[in-house]
């Protein structure tokens, strides 16, 4: 019995590493790709990803959630773009209520209003993309999404004091009765780059 119990924590700790390493190695790739922008506004030139350069604008970009051709065709894929979107504009409009309707509500306590304000006091995101969405261990979903970020440089993460920084973020979504809501992501799974 302790035998089999012992293989299973392995087993899990073993299907944790794979995903996680699977999430470090997508933010790799999509590090130095930049969806291409189809006729219909859905990101992608034949696949997930296109290699071409969208035309540069002020960053960071529009804050319009776009969902590459993949994601777009996910039978959530409307869901997952609202509260995607409502997350954000609670982020662009320093709207707390906002944000904490778009996340679970373990996020929203373990973080509180206060910090919340503090951690996304002069943040702007846009030229959002959720490029690909993956099952989630134990239901649910992971929207793999990057996103430019504009801020105070004394409020950017303290290993990258930066006004601008591209992100590549594994967010996880989870059902909430007839929505979804997002739930915190990993820390170690999150890739960033100065723009």
């Amino acid at each position: 019995m302790a035998l089999h119990v012992a293989r299973r924590g392995w087993i899990l700790l073993g299907l944790v590493i794979v995903v996680l390493s699977g999430a470090v190695g997508v933010g790799m790739v999509l590090r130095d790709l930049v969806p291409a922008a189809a006729p219909n506004g859905i990101a992608s030139s034949g696949g997930s990803i296109g290699t071409r350069a969208a035309p540069k604008g002020p960053e960071p970009g529009p804050a319009t959630v776009v969902l590459a051709e993949d994601a777009a065709v996910h039978p959530d894929a409307d869901r997952i773009r609202k509260v995607l979107q409502k997350y954000f504009d609670a982020i662009n409009a320093g709207d707390y209520p906002l944000w904490r309707s778009a996340v679970i509500p373990q996020w929203a306590r373990d973080i509180g209003e206060s910090a919340w304000h503090g951690q996304y006091r002069s943040t702007l995101d846009g030229t959002i993309v959720v490029h690909r969405l993956e099952a989630r261990p134990g239901g649910g979903l992971v929207a793999l999404a990057s996103f430019t970020s504009l801020q105070n440089p004394a409020d950017a993460p303290p290993e990258v004091q930066v006004r601008c920084l591209r992100w590549w973020v594994s967010y996880p979504l989870i059902g909430e009765g007839d929505q979804l809501r997002m739930g915190p992501t990993a820390p170690s799974a999150n890739l960033r780059a100065p723009c």
